[in-house]
C-alpha cells in the first residue's frame, strides 16, 4: 500500500458518524406553563325574598324583599324612582299605595320568572275539538264541536273563573309601572279565562269591567276590547244576573258597542245549570 492510499484510509477512519437519537430517548425540555385564566365565577340566580335582597317593596303592610337591579330593569317606574331618588323612596324601601299585596306579589314573581300563577286553577284537558266557543256547543251533543275541527287553545293551562278579575288587577298595575310585557301576559290571561269560563257565575264580569274602564287610560284599549268582544260574542251572557246589564246602563258608549238590546228580550237571562 502506498502512502497516498494509506492517508486516504486514515482520513476515512477519523470521520465521526452522525449521532441518532434512539426512540427511547427523550429530550430535556422545560414544561409549557398553562395559559392563565380567570377563576370561574358561580352565577347566582336572584329570587324574591332571598338573602341577597337589598330593597323592600311594601304593599298593604306586607314587605317583599327584592333587588334594586331587578326592579330597575323590569319597570320604568322603578327605574325613574331610583334615578332621581325623590321623595317616593329612601335607600332601602318604598311604599306602593293603592295596590293589593297579592297583586304586587304576582307582579314581582313576573319580574323574576317571566310568569305568575294564580291559586285554585283547574288544568284544562286536551281534547281533539274545542267545545268552549258557544253555549250550544257546551250543552249540545258531544260530537257537535267536531264540525269546527279546532283544538282548545287553552289546553294544559291552569284556569279558574275567579282569575278574571285578578288578571285585570295585574294589567292595570302593570300599566302604572310601565311594564308592557306584563300587560301582554295579563291580557292573554283574560282572553283564556273568558274563552273557557264565560258562562260561569264566578266570573265577576261587572267588577272586571269597572276595573278595566276606570283604572286604565282611555287610549289603552287592550283589555277593554277583550271584555267588549267577549260580550259581543256571547249576547246576554247566561251568567249575568243583572250586574253587567246595570253596568252597561251606566256606560252607554260601551252598551252601544255590545248591542245586547236585540237579544235580551227574546232570550232573557239564563244561568249555568
Amino acid at each position: 500500500m502506498d502512502l497516498t492510499t494509506q492517508s486516504r484510509v486514515d482520513s476515512k477512519a477519523i470521520i465521526p458518524t452522525t449521532p441518532h437519537v434512539k426512540a427511547t430517548q427523550t429530550l430535556d425540555t422545560d414544561p409549557v406553563p398553562p395559559t392563565p385564566s380567570k377563576p370561574k365565577i358561580k352565577e347566582t340566580k336572584l329570587a324574591l325574598n332571598d338573602e341577597t335582597a337589598d330593597f323592600t317593596v311594601i304593599c298593604e303592610g306586607q314587605r317583599f324583599a327584592t333587588h334594586r337591579n331587578v326592579l330597575e330593569t323590569s319597570s320604568p317606574y322603578f327605574a325613574r324612582m331610583f334615578r332621581f331618588n325623590g321623595s317616593e323612596t329612601n335607600d332601602k324601601e318604598v311604599q306602593v299605595p293603592d295596590v293589593h299585596a297579592i297583586t304586587m306579589k304576582h307582579i314581582l314573581d313576573f319580574m323574576y320568572t317571566s310568569t305568575y300563577q294564580f291559586p285554585d286553577g283547574v288544568s284544562i284537558p286536551s281534547t281533539d275539538y274545542c267545545n268552549h266557543t258557544t253555549f250550544a256547543l257546551l250543552h249540545g251533543p258531544d260530537k257537535s264541536p267536531l264540525i269546527f275541527k279546532r283544538k282548545c287553545p287553552c289546553a294544559g293551562k291552569s284556569l279558574s273563573a275567579s282569575h278574571l278579575l285578578m288578571h285585570v288587577h295585574v294589567y292595570t298595575v302593570a300599566d302604572y309601572l310601565g311594564m308592557a310585557d306584563l300587560k301582554t301576559y295579563a291580557r292573554q290571561g283574560v282572553v283564556d279565562v273568558l274563552h273557557v269560563y264565560w258562562q260561569y257565575k264566578g266570573l265577576d264580569l261587572a267588577d272586571a269591567l269597572e276595573e278595566a274602564f276606570t283604572s286604565t287610560p282611555d287610549d289603552d284599549v287592550g283589555i277593554r276590547d277583550v271584555l267588549v268582544n267577549a260580550m259581543k260574542e256571547h249576547p246576554g251572557l247566561v251568567v249575568d244576573e243583572g250586574d253587567v246589564e246595570d253596568w252597561l246602563e251606566d256606560h252607554p258608549e260601551v252598551r252601544e258597542r255590545v248591542n245586547w238590546d236585540d237579544y235580551m228580550k227574546p232570550y232573557g237571562r239564563g244561568e249555568k245549570g
